[in-house]
């Protein structure tokens, strides 16, 4: 149903019942900063089930890039945004709630006094999520996927719990 493999995912939430393993995923990212002043800033490799592709970052020049490609952050917050859509593509699926077209938009605003060191102040203000359904179903049943969407998208879980996190730093030869 409009691109969402509802018996694969059925199948797996039956399974997942007795092997939680089928349902779950390890991510292991690598990136490298870029020392020469003619590239961009950042480069790293992603893998996903079916290919691989290489993603590059650079900051707006007031940050000091060149705004050569997508920030760090653009692709985080192209995550949430896509995290959303896809949650609720598969959550209206699921309900068998039929989605002829959708379009989603993510604003917020970012505030980088704190990372120039200016101060310290809060560097994000809230994330807006606007999603646009054209579908026959009834505005009751778009409002009953969006409730599960807001419940089961892990991207707003992640904004609404604290998620353990550990750095290091290692000095290599």
């Amino acid at each position: 149903m409009h691109n969402v493999r509802v018996e694969k995912i059925n199948e797996v939430a039956k399974q997942s019942e007795s092997d939680p393993s089928l349902a779950q995923i390890d991510f292991n990212l690598a990136g490298s900063w870029n020392i020469e002043n003619d590239n961009v800033q950042f480069t790293g490799d992603v893998m996903f089930p079916n290919g691989e592709l290489t993603l590059e970052a650079d900051f707006p020049a007031f940050l000091g890039g060149e705004g050569r490609a997508p920030s760090a952050l653009t692709y985080c917050f192209y995550g949430a945004m896509s995290c959303y859509g896809s949650t609720f593509a598969t959550q209206a699926a699921m309900a068998g709630v039929e989605i002829n077209q959708m379009k989603i938009t993510l604003s917020l605003g970012i505030d980088f006094r704190s990372a120039l060191g200016v101060g310290s102040f809060p560097p994000m203000k809230g994330f807006n999520f606007e999603v646009f359904v054209k579908s026959s179903a009834s505005n009751e049943d778009i409002q009953k996927v969006k409730e599960l969407t807001d419940e089961r998208c892990p991207a707003i879980w992640a904004m609404e719990n604290p998620v353990p996190f550990t750095t290091t730093a290692t000095k290599s030869s």
